[in-house]
This record gives C-alpha cells, structure tokens and sequence, in this order.
C-alpha cells in the first residue's frame, strides 16, 4: 500500500513544484538565496557555483566508523550552473586508504578447501562508483524547493563493497523556508535504490541496491564567522528486496556476504555536520554519523578545496 501511495505522491510533487517556476520571486546569480540546503549535500558554499558557469573541486575526507575503522576517500567534483535554478555536477571518488574484509582459503592436495578465515585487510587506491546529479532551485516568496536526481554509475569495487556493481538512481524533494537570518528548517522526501547516493560526504561501511523511501528532516543554522551547522533525523525504509555487501567483519549484517531479504536494507539515524570556511578557496568540515538501527558511528573531517572561491557574499559577512 505505501509504494502504491509514494510514487504517486512523488510524482505530484514533482509536477507542482515545476508548475511553480514562472511565479518565482526574481533572482540574481552569485546571491545567497540562490543556494539551498541541499546544494550543499555535494559539499561546502561554492562547490556548486551560485554565478553561471564551471568549478572544481577537491574534498579529502579522513573518517573513522566503528566497524571498519579509519579510511581516507578523495573525492574530486566538477560542477557546472546554467542560470540560478539549473546546475549539474559529477563526482568520483577514490580510496587511497581504506579497511575492508578479505578472505583467505586453504586447499588440499586434490584442491578442496579446508579451511577459510575473513579478516580486515588495508587496501589502497580502490575506485568508488561515479555519481552525476542534476538539481533543479526554486525560489517562491514562501518556500525554497530544490529536486534533485542522481545517476550512479558503477565504476566502483563492488567486491569490496565500495560500489553498488549496478546502475542506480535516486530521486529526492528538497524543501526549506528560513526563519530570520540564522535557522532554516529543512524536509526531504524521494524514492533511491542506493542509499549512498543520499550521503556523498559520509560513506558508510556497506552498500544497499534496493527501492527504498527516503525521509528527512532537519534545520541548518548559519553561525557567526560565516559557519554553517546542520543536523538532520533520517529514514531509509525499503520498499523491495535489498541486497547488502558489507565491507568489513562488523558491518551490518555482522559478517561479510550479500544477502537478499525483506527489510534488511532499513536505516535510520541523525547526522551532523559544520563547515568551516578557512578562505574562499578551502572549507574544512567536521562530521558524526549516528546509525541507530545499525548501531554504528562514523566521525570525520573533510578539507575541500575550490578552484572558483566561495562568493564574498557567503564567506564575509
């Protein structure tokens, strides 16, 4: 009943919010108002340009979970905004070091094996799966709106668990509305089939390929010396069969192996995150991850680097 009741709903969403376009309140590019919450999902201010045209960007990322434990991701972007309700951007990631589980067997004379034993190994320089989204910002005079719609290409090291071995999308309704100069309450609704679509700056120690809804609710504070805290309450929910790799001995299904069945790929938890702007060129952010039904936490810092600096605007105030 509820996939019968979500798509549709999704649909709709979609077509009003696209209805709503000609009676936008007007905008200049390189103004704040042209940046969303959600904009900032692929990284700092400035990652996805508020003026017309390129960036790029760098974002090193140095986290620890309590199932794998440390591991390094390098993360570069290239993003390009059409006018201020369009962009585009494409990132890539890669691990120059990370903890995954390999496993080791011994064969016999006749070469049956014997005897096999998993343990977490550190491996270097493995490719993460490639992610293109295309976002739409819409700017009433009550309401800011972003969609956005992500494509994963499966260019990662599934066998490590690092990519969804699979094409796979996500769809997801951004929706916001400041409260004076400091708070801005955000919700998100949207359908995916790979839950690290949704969380580019916090990977997570598994991989889910399964239709699932995706809820979210939260509120951005803009903080003095221009930094910028969210926290946000989410619900992955399943709609399908999900299969699970796990990366390491930990993860979520307590083993390494890929598992089909009902309701395994279900998430849910809070995540935190404060951007620190060190110039208009470099942000660096700290970020805690808090699983509640994986009973897992993932904690780090990433230092980005922009090759088009965050607008004045946004970086003094």
């Amino acid at each position: 009943m509820f996939v019968r009741l979500f798509r549709p709903a999704t649909a709709l969403l979609l077509t009003f919010s696209l209805a709503s376009l000609p009676r936008l309140r007007a905008q200049q590019p390189g103004t704040l108002d042209t940046i969303t919450n959600a904009d900032r999902e692929a990284g700092p201010t400035g990652v996805i340009p508020e003026a017309r045209g390129f960036n790029l960007s760098l974002a090193t990322t140095s986290q620890h979970d309590s199932a794998g434990g440390w591991s390094n991701i390098l993360s570069p972007t290239v993003a390009y905004r059409f006018d201020q309700h369009f962009s585009l951007n494409a990132t890539v990631s890669t691990f120059p070091y990370i903890n995954v589980v390999t496993t080791t067997k011994k064969k016999n004379v006749l070469g049956v094996v014997t005897k096999s034993s998993s343990a977490l190994a550190t491996k270097n320089f493995l490719l993460g799966d490639t992610s293109i989204n295309g976002s739409v910002d819409a700017h009433t005079h009550w309401l800011d709106y972003n969609l956005t719609a992500t494509l994963g290409l499966p260019t990662g090291d599934d066998a490590s668990g690092l990519g969804a071995g699979q094409v796979t999308y996500a769809v997801i309704h951004h929706f916001e509305h400041p409260f004076g100069d400091y708070f801005t309450p955000d919700d998100e609704l949207g359908i995916d089939d790979d839950p690290n679509l949704l969380t580019p700056r916090v990977r997570k120690s598994y991989t889910v390929v399964g239709t699932s809804a995706h809820l979210q609710a939260g509120v951005g504070v803009d903080l003095p010396w221009n930094l910028n805290f969210e926290t946000d309450a989410y619900e992955e929910l399943p709609l399908s069969n999900a299969t699970i790799t796990t990366t390491t001995g930990k993860g979520k299904l307590g083993k390494q192996l890929t598992s089909t069945t009902q309701g395994s790929g279900e998430d849910n938890g809070f995540t935190n995150e404060l951007d620190i702007p060190l110039n208009p060129h470099m942000t660096l952010t700290g970020f805690y991850n808090r699983s509640l039904r994986n009973h897992e936490d993932t904690a780090g810092f990433t230092l980005t680097f922009l090759l088009r600096g965050a607008p004045k605007a946004v970086t003094a105030k």
